[in-house]
């Protein structure tokens, strides 16, 4: 028996915002893995040549592959809950432990120019991936920062639900979709503006459903600057 609704608590814990120590961890994670497959399959790629790979080798690229996959899950199940994190950082920790890998399997053939050649190579995608992340996490950053002052200064209204944007849940009691919400400006003009929502089963949307919004009445036009409660509730991000 608990004094707390097992629901609640549930809901609360799926809703928690995964802390910095788990993002490091599966960064980590992902980094040791790209080591493990750049280093394994580096090994592999010099035994003609060099003779025959260690046995660290086929350790590398198993144990690799096994950690790339552990710790691409794990960050993918952290994206919807952190804005501040992405895809890009993810294959940016891959790449760089890829390129770090191979180097670390050829130092004892000499460094050969083709190995030395791809590890730049995997070290230059994964800057290009570093930097991929840092741009969209300061997108999104900006918008949050954007939404918050709409929120604070902008013309307050009533929107309606005017299309759901799904009909039913289908095997999965989650649907991300484009929501379409109605309303009016100041000079009466009827507007329409879509944002992308994560729905759950136990809380659907339907149409006519009223919700808080916030727009700019110099310009009431810019859906960028919209903020519609219900989405904001329910956005895809955090």
């Amino acid at each position: 028996m608990s004094t707390v609704d097992p629901t609640i608590a549930r809901k609360a814990r799926l809703a928690k915002r995964p802390s910095t120590a788990r993002v490091v961890f599966f960064a980590l994670v992902q980094l040791v893995g790209g080591f493990g497959l750049g280093f394994g399959w580096g090994a592999f790629g010099m035994f003609e040549a060099y003779g025959e790979p260690p046995w660290t080798a086929i350790v590398g690229i198993i144990g690799g592959l096994l950690l790339t996959i552990l710790g691409s899950i794990g960050w993918a199940g952290m994206l919807l809950k952190r804005s501040d994190i992405g895809l890009g950082y993810g294959g940016a920790a891959v790449l760089l432990g890829a390129g770090t890998g191979l180097l670390v399997a050829a130092s004892p053939n000499g460094f050969p120019a083709v190995g030395v050649a791809i590890a730049v190579a995997l070290y230059a995608l994964g800057a290009l991936f570093l930097v991929i992340g840092v741009v969209a996490a300061t997108k999104r950053r900006r918008q949050r920062a954007r939404d918050a002052q709409t929120a604070t200064s902008g013309m307050l209204t009533t929107a309606t639900v005017s299309d759901k944007g799904y009909d039913f849940f289908r095997e999965s009691s989650r649907i991300i979709t484009a929501v379409t919400f109605t309303f009016r400006d100041l000079q009466g003009t009827q507007r329409w503006v879509q944002k992308t929502m994560v729905i759950e089963q136990s809380d659907p949307i339907v149409v006519g459903q009223e919700t808080r919004l916030w727009y700019d009445p110099t310009n009431p036009g810019d859906t960028r600057s919209i903020v519609v409660e219900l989405a904001r509730d329910r956005a895809l991000r955090r």
